[in-house]
């Protein structure tokens, strides 16, 4: 992902009603006093402007339903604890990344197991949505109509500088506290892959590899990353 925008206030905001324009009585009552100067009628205009919010009111958490409505505009919309995450089409480089990662999976994955690629939402129980770029879920909570509802053994976000510290903290947090077995973050750039695995309720680090670096992983099945073939 290259960059994004974070707000906790619902986008879509309804149109204020137009005012009705009313004709004037024509009919000049006996003895009327005529002003000396004569203010123009205000008009209401064709499109009114969004209502802001009032002093002291408190937005509402954003819930993965608030998405059913948005129309497919090429930008990726998460909902994080209450927040709506935007952010736009990734790069060409972390394309490429996610490409190979999938192709890799999907060779060695053990069965019983899916391998699934963004753009694709997950929605926990909690009320988010989530889409990461990659998971590994068990193929009883494939979903091939819709999101996916089940907690994914395996979760790889694949960063960009603009969101490698929102990949290391929030993202990082919430896949901990959904019980996100494994997680790994990717670095195209450098090349680089930070590998985390869920002990005891908390993340701790299982390995890391730069350039043609191995990394092995054993879970959620055994695979050999090396970080600089995923953008050779």
């Amino acid at each position: 992902m290259n960059s994004m925008a974070v707000t906790t206030e619902p986008a879509t905001v309804p149109s204020m009603p137009i005012e009705a324009t009313v004709a004037p009585d024509t009919t000049a009552a006996p003895e009327a006093t005529i002003p000396d100067r004569v203010e123009p009628e205000a008009v209401a205009p064709e499109t009114a402007p969004p209502e802001m919010p009032k002093p002291g009111r408190t937005p509402r958490p954003f819930t993965a339903s608030d998405l059913d409505a948005v129309v497919d505009d090429g930008y990726r919309r998460e909902i994080i604890e209450g927040r709506l995450i935007v952010s736009p089409s990734p790069i060409s480089r972390h394309q490429k990344a996610v490409g190979r990662l999938y192709s890799l999976f999907d060779r060695y994955h053990s069965s019983g197991l899916s391998v699934l690629i963004a753009p694709l939402d997950w929605h926990p129980s909690t009320g988010e949505s989530l889409q990461p770029d990659v998971m590994v879920i068990r193929e009883e909570d494939y979903n091939p109509d819709g999101f996916q509802l089940g907690t994914p053994l395996l979760v790889v976000e694949v960063r960009s500088p603009s969101t490698a510290i929102y990949d290391e903290t929030t993202k990082r947090s919430r896949y901990e506290s959904l019980g996100v077995i494994d997680y790994w973050m990717i670095d195209p750039a450098a090349p680089s892959i930070v590998a985390l695995h869920l002990a005891d309720g908390h993340y701790v680090e299982v390995g890391r590899a730069t350039g043609d670096e191995s990394f092995q992983a054993n879970s959620p099945f055994p695979v050999t990353i090396v970080p600089s073939d995923l953008i050779a």
